[in-house]
């Protein structure tokens, strides 16, 4: 439409011209000191036009002449800058192919290159990562402390996680702290950084730290059920081993959902009450979780602890324990440790009659080394020492 316009406004111009060419005649006098020239008003008005259009031209080519070198330097830098795109192109290409050496190598083309401009942030970024990946570590400190050093503050979180990652990797816990907290600043939510925080938290053994950081990944979905089930029972085990007394062990078995506390955790809570003198307390967690559980583990903890009961309760212990078998007649465990509180009361016929229906359903080194234990306190060496040859044979085999 615009240019319609410009048609139609030149041709009226034309047509007014042309008309006032035909209506106006006469002669241009033109005075050079003593000098009249006289010209024609057609010719005069013809010949200004072109002066105008020579002149017009020839300044725009002396502009243009004086304008070179500028529009040559323009185009050097515009060309500069198109090469370190394409490098930088090529090198994030190249790091994501897991072609970390030839990332670098583009990478450090773009910082050679003066005209990258802001190009140079993820140059430095691919070029410090590139190295790190090619085990270059003194080439990935020079890019850090590039970065340091020419970006602002609120650019430095890729620097704090890559030198985290690499302290961690390291267990240079103090510098992965340091840094962590660092990027904490910037991004408390970023999720590569939570990542980095549940590494540490693992490392250190802070349990609180690893359900924390355990909730905020799988509320983002960067983690999966089962991973998450992984690091909880982790954090719920490390809470069970680290408790000092029974409180603070009450405490942290409350924080354990039933289904843990009855399956992976069962045999480190007996254990630690076991550990903490707990004894009445270890007796009463194994003869609450071992008939629905089965877990052998959980046999050792209670006849070990039964030991430092008082007498009535070692005999109902052991009744109680008797009372699993109707359940399984054939658990070898079970009969193996039945064997073992019996001796431990000296009730020397009960415990041989468990120790030999143990080695029956499955022979083991220790139920024939108990068992010859009960025949030396009962003075029948011959059968002992044919438990201890025995023995020998099956370790020899």
């Amino acid at each position: 439409m615009k240019s319609l316009i410009w048609i139609i406004v030149l041709f009226l111009i034309a047509v007014a011209a042309a008309i006032g060419v035909h209506s106006y005649s006469g002669n241009v006098y033109i005075a050079i000191e003593q000098t009249l020239i006289r010209l024609n008003l057609h010719l005069f008005v013809v010949g200004l036009l072109l002066g105008v259009c020579a002149l017009y031209f020839l300044v725009k080519i002396v502009f243009g002449l004086i304008a070179t070198p500028s529009k040559m330097s323009r185009f050097g830098s515009s060309r500069k800058s198109r090469k370190a795109m394409e490098a930088l192109h090529a090198a994030g290409v190249a790091f994501f192919e897991g072609r970390y050496q030839k990332a670098e190598h583009e990478a450090a083309k773009v910082l050679g290159n003066k005209h990258a401009g802001d190009n140079r942030i993820l140059a430095l970024m691919i070029a410090a990562q590139a190295a790190d990946k090619n085990g270059d570590h003194h080439l990935r400190n020079q890019y850090l402390d590039d970065i340091a050093t020419h970006l602002p503050d609120k650019s430095q979180l890729p620097r704090h996680l890559l030198v985290a990652e690499s302290a961690l990797a390291n267990q240079d816990y103090a510098t992965a702290n340091e840094h962590l907290q660092a990027a904490e600043k910037l991004d408390s939510h970023l999720t590569q950084l939570v990542r980095l925080q549940l590494n540490y938290a693992l490392a250190q053994n802070d349990a609180l730290s690893v359900l924390d950081k355990t909730d905020k990944l799988q509320k983002a979905n960067a983690m999966t059920e089962s991973e998450a089930m992984k690091h909880r029972n982790v954090a719920y085990e490390t809470l069970v081993r680290q408790a000092q007394n029974s409180g603070s062990l009450k405490t942290a078995i409350k924080r354990i959902p039933d289904a843990q506390r009855a399956n992976e955790l069962c045999v480190a809570i007996a254990e630690q009450y076991e550990k903490l003198g707990l004894y009445g307390d270890a007796v009463a967690w194994v003869s609450s979780y071992y008939p629905h559980t089965q877990k052998s583990g959980l046999l050792q903890p209670f006849v070990r602890s039964v030991r430092y009961l008082s007498d009535a309760e070692q005999r109902r212990a052991i009744d109680l324990a008797d009372g699993w078998l109707k359940h399984k007649p054939k658990d070898a465990a079970l009969l193996l440790n039945l064997g073992e509180m019996a001796f431990n009361k000296q009730l020397w016929g009960k415990a041989q009659s468990y120790l030999e229906a143990s080695i029956a359903v499955k022979p083991t080194v220790q139920a024939r080394l108990a068992l010859a234990k009960v025949f030396d306190e009962m003075n029948v060496e011959t059968l002992a020492a044919e438990q201890r040859r025995l023995v020998l044979n099956e370790v020899a085999q």
